[in-house]
């Protein structure tokens, strides 16, 4: 049976992650590659919206992984949100499905 492990940031004892309006990059050091592994990345607060431009992953020589992400923060798109003008707080997730 799988093996399920689930990874956030910011914990508890981190400080939020910001992002202002506009885009740029993220790396999170986290990942290996014998087993599957999955991202997502969402606003932790109202108003915001958070779209994943580009996201890839990167090795060195002794396979330690990295995912990058290209992330554009804006107001949201919709009658029903109002605008907040000035980016906000994000949350990490990733699952690790071990076989």
């Amino acid at each position: 049976m799988a093996t399920v492990t689930e990874f956030w940031a910011p914990h508890a004892n981190q400080n939020g992650l910001y992002q202002a309006l506009g885009t740029l990059e993220w790396y999170w050091p986290l990942g290996n590659d014998s087993d599957y592994w999955g991202y997502a990345i969402r606003p932790l607060q109202p108003n915001m919206q958070v779209e994943i431009e580009r996201q890839w992953t990167t090795s060195d020589n002794e396979l330690n992984q990295a995912e990058h992400f290209i992330l554009t923060v804006s107001d949201p798109i919709g009658r029903e949100f109002r605008p907040s003008g000035n980016g906000g707080l994000l949350q990490f997730t990733a699952i690790k499905v071990q076989a």
